[in-house]
């Protein structure tokens, strides 16, 4: 486990607030409504429902915090839904980071309610914020094991889409792309971020509401190396014990793992911001790929690296007495089996970043997969 002090960006602090201002006044009758007052009493409800709902998740509705909308989108690989927030200072000339948010149930978890309390971050730090609407299935709620992991592969897939089709159309940054879930939203960024720690560069969780028992999927998929931050708080009376013991079990099952205990009421995104700008500032992120050449070299294995920087030199070290300085080799192991892969990187300036991975020769991953 590893702790730090959290550095302020020196942004402003910015949280989503809403005022709730009564919208009917029921009065006192001396006699009993008729049908006329009846009717109207039910047209009044429907359009206080309405309104409700549309407060709780239409997107076409403007954050009066900031001056660009939310956009309602649905990402076309499987159609599902989420929101997006740009902000007004967006320049496709530069490459963004983006923050992906995801969503609990009920409308106060819903994406629109998540993503308003990003809005004013987004637009003050100049980051895109999506919320994927992902109906996640939880363990102990009556859902079958083989359905609910289904439900959970669909979920990821969705997100994963989501990502996709924001990259698709705005100048995304490929190694500034995080995931950050509260309450309820904390086992899909887990499950999803832990999971694809190629795509997402730092995972953030806070007051998380799960079995520690739901996160079996993730043991032996998890990057040591990948950054994560619990924020949470042992003296919730609901989600206190909860929250204590995801985080055990995400301290002895990650390497790169910041147990950060303190409020949850307020200030939440501004800390999980904190932590990704330290992220970027202190992490070198290096991700190693390995890919089966084809069907009939089942022995051969190619080589990728992703970085955050633009490395000088590489150095590989491929377990079996074998290296390479290419920066994409292609190795012929001897023999079936497991490999410890080493990568050294030079970047221009600073140390030499070492990243180690367990390669299974024959891979199950082929190129370009």
């Amino acid at each position: 486990m590893q702790k730090h002090a959290l550095t302020s960006s020196g942004i402003g602090r910015f949280f989503a607030r809403v005022s709730f201002a009564p919208i009917m006044r029921m009065n006192q009758r001396s006699a009993p409504p008729g049908p006329r007052d009846r009717a109207t009493c039910r047209l009044r409800t429907s359009v206080i429902l309405m309104a409700l709902l549309a407060a709780g998740g239409c997107s076409t509705l403007r954050d009066p915090n900031v001056p660009e909308p939310i956009q309602a989108l649905s990402e076309p690989e499987g159609g599902g839904a989420y929101e997006l927030y740009r902000p007004s200072a967006y320049d496709r000339a530069k490459r963004w980071p983006l923050v992906v948010v995801c969503c609990g149930r009920g409308w106060l978890q819903s994406p629109n309610a998540e993503i308003r309390r990003w809005t004013s971050l987004a637009e003050s730090s100049g980051f895109l914020v999506a919320a994927p609407k992902v109906d996640w299935p939880r363990s102990g709620f009556g859902s079958e094991e083989g359905g609910r992991d289904e439900a959970w592969r669909a979920g990821e897939r969705h997100i994963l889409g989501v990502v996709r089709h924001i990259q698709g159309a705005h100048n995304i940054s490929d190694d500034r792309i995080f995931i950050y879930g509260w309450a309820e939203g904390a086992l899909p960024a887990l499950y999803v971020g832990l999971r694809n720690a190629e795509v997402f560069r730092g995972v953030a969780v806070a007051q998380p509401e799960l079995d520690p028992a739901e996160l079996g999927p993730l043991v032996g998929r998890v990057d040591r190396d990948q950054p994560l931050l619990v924020r949470y708080s042992v003296t919730d009376a609901i989600t206190g014990k909860d929250a204590r013991a995801c985080a055990e079990w995400l301290q002895t099952h990650h390497g790169n793992f910041t147990d950060d205990r303190g409020t949850v009421r307020e200030g939440v995104q501004q800390r999980v911001l904190d932590f990704f700008e330290y992220v970027v500032a202190t992490r070198p992120w290096v991700h190693v790929r390995a890919f089966s050449i084809s069907a009939e070299r089942p022995l051969d294995v190619a080589f990728k690296a992703r970085c955050s920087f633009a490395p000088s030199a590489y150095e590989w070290d491929f377990g079996d007495g074998a290296t390479s300085l290419l920066s994409e080799p292609t190795h012929a192991f001897a023999e079936r089996g497991v490999y410890r892969v080493q990568l050294t990187v030079t970047p221009p300036s600073g140390r030499p970043v070492t990243r180690a991975v367990a390669v299974t020769v024959p891979s199950p991953e082929r190129a370009g997969g």
